[in-house]
């Protein structure tokens, strides 16, 4: 990383100079030392209590047990007795550039933010390419504060109007071209919603891989999740949307007849609940022959449980819910669809038990495929309505844990693994030298409760180091700059 985000950041938190214990505001990437800390590194490890981790040009120089390690002269030496060091975070199901996200906003207020919340790396799931990329290029210039970014651009859609959100095809060479164009236009990956036949979703998969990039995205009505991990599909987003439940089902082709029949209706009843009398119909043995088809074939899921709970009742009141801090970061406009006080954000209430049962049934398929040792990924699918960019994927981690795993996987799930999905394990996702000097610091052990992962007391982001100080001034930033967009 450039000295460019030093200066910008050290400017940005000037005036807290000398406020935090554990170092005033920000430096530059410089030489630092987390000296004393114990290291969390992902790896499966235990923790290494004592350790000093050396810093150096952005990346990591050195690890080791304290007292063995060389500290340079010129490092910063941070003392974190009592802390807890563990790689940076990794949302790995994001919309932060969609058409409904104003990119003054994305870019002044969720990016930051991110950061702020020890969200180190993103995987855009859906949105504006050429936005992406641009704001990719000034934060590996050094001049913008933000994460990685890994972007897919427009998601393919069987209809509609073609915009920066999504790309509608209608057939095979259309499906085709759409991946043609999007890798020349830079895209990192192809995300499906939806496909009109059977021909175009294969077409996909096989323009893609003569093309030399991954595909992703929804199981389309048109196939099954088995044929998709087959067809070298290498995430399947979401489980609802995706309805593995079908697959799961002992009355699989009678109901997938029944849902594509009302699908081609437009019954939303009919559609509804034939997922219903799928989930309710699970065979565990059709289940464990899925499960072991996609380990077969390298295929992760990535379960977004966070945005599929926010859609079942609320244990809080209109009022409590409109009252919501994250609110804080999101424009006028936006809070106002998202308001659970006016009429037309209410959900009727044969919809919100539709949904308590669908999230019951991801719940019970995000046990069934751990178990059975399928790859999943943390991502918390914001922006969806009341899922906000950073303390999203924290809420995501716990429902990981509530659902089987251990700390530790749920970490993994957002660190290792997801370096390993991206296939740069060397680079991101543990603290190892050669690794970026993505890191953050914890004032409590994780390991023992994954809640921990939300207390921050530092951010070290390619080797800059950003207090605790440093942080909140992001966030208070970023707050006016969400209030400045929505009074334009």
């Amino acid at each position: 990383m450039k000295a460019g985000l030093g200066v910008l950041v050290a400017a940005v938190c000037a005036v807290l100079l000398g406020v935090s214990p554990m170092g005033a505001g920000a430096q530059s990437a410089g030489t630092l030392a987390l000296a004393h800390v114990t290291v969390i590194d992902a790896s499966g490890r235990a923790a290494q209590a004592d350790q000093t981790v050396v810093v150096a040009g952005g990346r990591i120089a050195a690890v080791g047990p304290a007292g063995t390690v060389r500290v340079p002269k010129d490092a910063r030496v941070i003392d974190a007795h009592g802390k807890y060091l563990i790689p940076g975070l990794w949302d790995m199901h994001v919309h932060i550039a969609g058409i409904s996200a104003d990119p003054a906003w994305s870019r002044q207020v969720i990016l930051p933010e991110l950061i702020a919340y020890g969200i180190v790396g993103v995987r855009d799931m859906g949105g504006d390419l050429e936005a992406l990329l641009s704001w990719r290029r000034e934060i590996e210039a050094g001049t913008l504060i933000g994460p990685h970014i890994v972007a897919g651009g427009p998601m393919l859609v069987p209809r509609g109007k073609k915009n920066a959100e999504q790309y509608p095809v209608a057939n095979a060479e259309e499906a085709r071209q759409a991946v043609r164009e999007l890798k020349g236009r830079g895209a990192d990956f192809i995300k499906i919603i939806g496909m009109p036949s059977r021909e175009a979703f294969f077409a996909v998969a096989e323009e893609a891989k003569k093309q030399g990039i991954s595909f992703v995205g929804h199981v389309p009505a048109v196939v099954t999740a088995g044929e998709a991990s087959d067809a070298g599909m290498h995430s399947i987003e979401h489980i609802v949307y995706s309805g593995l439940a079908y697959d799961c089902s002992s009355r699989e082709k009678e109901l997938r007849e029944a849902a594509l029949q009302a699908r081609a209706n437009r019954d939303a009843v009919a559609s509804a609940k034939a997922l219903v009398d799928a989930a309710d119909s699970y065979s565990a043995e059709k289940a464990a022959e899925l499960w072991a088809r996609f380990k077969k074939n390298g295929t992760w899921v990535v379960p977004t449980l966070k945005s599929i709970s926010v859609q079942t009742p609320s244990k809080l009141t209109a009022e409590q819910q409109a009252a919501d801090p994250g609110l804080e970061f999101v424009p006028e406009a936006l809070r106002r669809q998202w308001d659970p006080r006016l009429a037309e954000n209410q959900a009727a209430e044969a919809d919100q038990q539709w949904w308590t049962r669908q999230f019951a049934n991801d719940e019970k398929l995000t046990r069934d495929m751990h178990r059975a040792g399928v790859a999943t990924l943390a991502g918390s699918d914001s922006l969806d309505r009341f899922v906000f960019p950073g303390s999203s994927l924290h809420a995501e981690l716990q429902l990981l844990v509530s659902n089987g795993y251990t700390p530790l996987e749920a970490l993994r799930a957002a660190t290792r693994d997801a370096a390993r999905f991206l296939a740069r394990e060397k680079e991101f996702g543990t603290i190892a030298v050669g690794a970026h000097a993505d890191l953050v610091l914890l004032d409590a052990n994780p390991l023992e409760d994954i809640a921990n992962t939300s207390k921050i007391r530092a951010v070290v982001r390619e080797g800059v180091f950003l207090d605790r100080a440093a942080l909140d001034t992001l966030l208070l930033q970023a707050k006016a700059a969400a209030k400045a967009v929505a009074a334009k």
